[in-house]
Order: structure tokens, then C-alpha cells, then sequence
């Protein structure tokens, strides 16, 4: 072991240094568990990285907020969703995915809708192959009469992605219209805490 006294000072770090380095480990344990240990903790992702490394979810499972995506819909294939039932009517959803693919006739339209509760979370993509569609994205109360509806979102587009959190109990989704001359194929993606969602 060398002897304390016989080390040179200038051999040493400055006291700089030392307080740079130490800044530095700060700022990057601080990264670290604003990226990685939030959201595979507790499910929180305020930097949208922890989603994009599937550590959100994970993060769901583990503080009870979701459930795995196997457990939503075992057994149906991704094209054909099935509801995931409730075990009782004041548990959360399950976790789940989805990928419907339809195909409009000119001047046809139709509608998919999510069943949701409040507070429920979806992020959803739709693309249509060969052509713009109008579309309305909107969403119907729980117990409301038909015509009683809120629209979130609509125009004309042949894509649009985004994330939805259910602002009521009730169904959410889709109106789209074919309004060319020839038929459009759309593909549907969506990821969330909902019951079922289907075409109607």
C-alpha cells in the first residue's frame, strides 16, 4: 500500500473536477430515471421514452394499472378483436391490441367504435390504401340517445394517428365515407385500456 504522505498533490483531481464529475453523474442518474425507471416502475413516462421502449407498459403491469396484452385476447387473432370481459364492473379494462382492416365501396360508409370508460386510454393509427376519406372521430355516452354524440376530430385525410383518453363512459370511434369513385382498403391499428372495438 502506498504511503499517503509520499503521493504528489498535482496527481490528484482538482476539487473542479471533482465537482464537474459529480454534476455529471447527477444529470445522468436524473436521465436515467426519468427514462427508464419511472416509467418500467410506475408507468409513468413524462419523456415518451420509457413508451418507446415498451417500458411504460411494463410499468402499467407492475403498479396494477394494466394488464399483459396476452391476457386481453389469448386466443383471437390479431384481423378478428374480441371483447376482453371485465372480471367486474369496477375493474379497468385490460391492456389490449388491435388491427381491423375493412374496405369501402364508393359512396359507402361505416363506423368502428371502441367501448371505453372514462379515463381509458387509446392510441390508434388508420391509413387508407388508395384514396382520402372523410372521417369523423367522435364519441357516444354511455345511456345517451342516438343522435346525442361529441366530435373530437374530422376532416378528410388518408391517415391519421394520435393518442384519445376517454373524456365519458361509452363507445368512441370512427365515421369514415368513401366519397371517390373507386373502393378504399383501411387499416386500422389501435393500442389501449378498452373493453372491445369493432365495426358496426
Amino acid at each position: 500500500m502506498q504511503d499517503p504522505s509520499n503521493i504528489d498533490p498535482s496527481a490528484l483531481p482538482s476539487t473542479r473536477a471533482l465537482s464537474i464529475a459529480a454534476l455529471v453523474a447527477t444529470v445522468v442518474a436524473s436521465i436515467l430515471v426519468v427514462t427508464v425507471v419511472l416509467p418500467a416502475e410506475t408507468g409513468t413516462d413524462p419523456s415518451g421514452v420509457g413508451t418507446w421502449l415498451g417500458l411504460t407498459e411494463l410499468g402499467n403491469i407492475k403498479s396494477g394499472q394494466a394488464e399483459p396484452a396476452a391476457a386481453a385476447s389469448q386466443d383471437a387473432p390479431a384481423s378478428q378483436p374480441t371483447a376482453s370481459a371485465p372480471t367486474g364492473e369496477t375493474e379497468p379494462y385490460a391492456f389490449r391490441t388491435d388491427e381491423l382492416t375493412l374496405t369501402l365501396q364508393p359512396n359507402e360508409g361505416t363506423e368502428v367504435k371502441a367501448i371505453m370508460r372514462e379515463g381509458d386510454q387509446l392510441v390508434y393509427s388508420w391509413a387508407a390504401d388508395d384514396g382520402v376519406l372523410f372521417f369523423d372521430f367522435h364519441g357516444e355516452p354511455k345511456g345517451a340517445a342516438s343522435n346525442v354524440f361529441t366530435s373530437f376530430e374530422k376532416g378528410s385525410e388518408a391517415s391519421v394517428d394520435g393518442t384519445f383518453e376517454a373524456p365519458f363512459e361509452g363507445v368512441h370511434g370512427w365515421y369514415w365515407k368513401n366519397q371517390t369513385s373507386q373502393s378504399v382498403t383501411i387499416r386500422l391499428n389501435t393500442s389501449g385500456v378498452y373493453q372491445n372495438i369493432a365495426r358496426k
